[in-house]
């Protein structure tokens, strides 16, 4: 009831009623599709399932959107997520020279499934960022680095991937899978951009400062060369560097914002709050111009970008639509058209808590 009675304050105060009956409606489900098990050594494994798809176990692009829930309400939970990640992708049996996907098939964590290993079927920006993303907000959290200390020379090789092919990456997948392939895209370019920012936030707390320093200008280098490439004639941003007048909801955007870092002017990021706002349709703003449909954790991280709580509130109140007037009568949804409010393909999964993000303004 404690609990309950301050997520209710927490996210009225936040962002509205409505966010508010969103976020307790994701509340148990994000719990849900995991399983909390210990190791040989008695340590947490928290381990996801990407209900609803093909029952991957420890996705790693499926933990990255759900961690602003656990990061609030109980971090070592995060710290059980990346565990079973940063043990494979140190194994023998991980080849490569970027973070892995997945570690198996729900429950058995014995190996990525994801693509069968096939190198097209990588998601090798996409996961790297998102590992050094989540490990840093668990440093800065925690005003600790010792769980980023006991795999560093594993990080170290991710932000160099990132560095080498985050700028304009290649024609590769992203999380949201589901839209194929696409080269030069520009949310990828920002995950690596904060990937790299995150890092360089980790290595300041161990007391590496020039190489920090080199890090966050590299980062602050990659982002002044977005602002330019990614750039519409009418101020907003593309979904591709190579494809004029597009537009995406630039989610990972959000971490300059709740970090601090300062990358991005305030006038990027407002830019692209209005640019999505001109989007919006009867149930939400869609993920970006290929169609209608949208996903409800990106949505909450776009809107989070919004310097107003009102603004906040506009991307907001057609989600609540959605969720209130589908008739797709399944457990929560975060993938859905907006033209619509039917679902389109998934139901039930973890990746609902990252619709808490805006809870964790001014906690970093």
């Amino acid at each position: 009831v404690e609990l309950d009675d301050k997520l209710l304050l927490d996210s009225v105060k936040a962002g509205g009623e409505k966010y508010s009956d969103m976020l307790r409606l994701a509340f148990r489900q994000a719990i849900a599709a995991h399983k909390a098990v210990l190791d040989k050594d008695g340590e947490l494994l928290f381990i996801s399932k990407e209900c609803f798809s093909n029952g991957c176990a420890a996705t790693v692009d499926v933990s990255y959107p759900s961690i602003p829930m656990f990061l609030i309400y109980n971090p070592e939970l995060v710290l059980g997520m990346m565990r079973p990640i940063f043990r494979f992708a140190e194994s023998d049996a991980w080849e490569f020279d970027f973070a892995p996907h997945d570690v198996g098939t729900y429950p058995l964590v014995n190996g990525q499934v994801y693509g069968g290993n096939a190198l097209d079927y990588q998601m090798p920006v996409e996961e790297c960022g998102n590992m050094l993303i989540m490990l840093a907000c668990l440093c800065l959290l925690e005003q600790n680095t010792d769980f980023a200390d006991l795999y560093s020379d594993t990080t170290d090789k991710w932000v160099e991937y990132l560095i080498k092919y985050g700028n304009d990456p290649e024609n590769q997948l992203c999380t949201d899978d589901f839209a194929g392939h696409l080269a030069h895209n520009c949310n990828l370019s920002l995950k690596a951009i904060m990937g790299i920012a995150g890092y360089a936030k980790i290595l300041q707390m161990r007391g590496e400062e020039e190489r920090a320093y080199t890090l966050m200008k590299t980062a602050k280098e990659m982002a002044d060369s977005f602002v330019k490439r990614a750039a519409n004639d009418d101020g907003s941003f593309r979904l591709a560097y190579d494809r004029p007048d597009t537009f995406s909801m630039k989610y990972n955007m959000v971490w300059d914002k709740l970090w601090g870092t300062k990358l991005f002017a305030p006038c990027v990021s407002y830019a692209e709050v209005c640019s999505n706002m001109r989007h919006i349709n009867a149930y939400g703003c869609p993920l970006d111009n290929r169609a209608t449909y949208t996903k409800s954790d990106w949505t909450v991280w776009t809107a989070t970008l919004a310097p107003h709580k009102d603004e906040f509130e506009k991307f907001i109140a057609p989600m609540w639509e959605a969720f209130n007037v589908s008739q797709s009568r399944v457990p929560m949804t975060d993938w859905y058209d907006t033209t619509t409010a039917l679902m389109v393909g998934f139901r039930h999964r973890s990746v609902q808590g990252g619709l808490f993000i805006k809870l964790l303004e001014g906690r970093f």
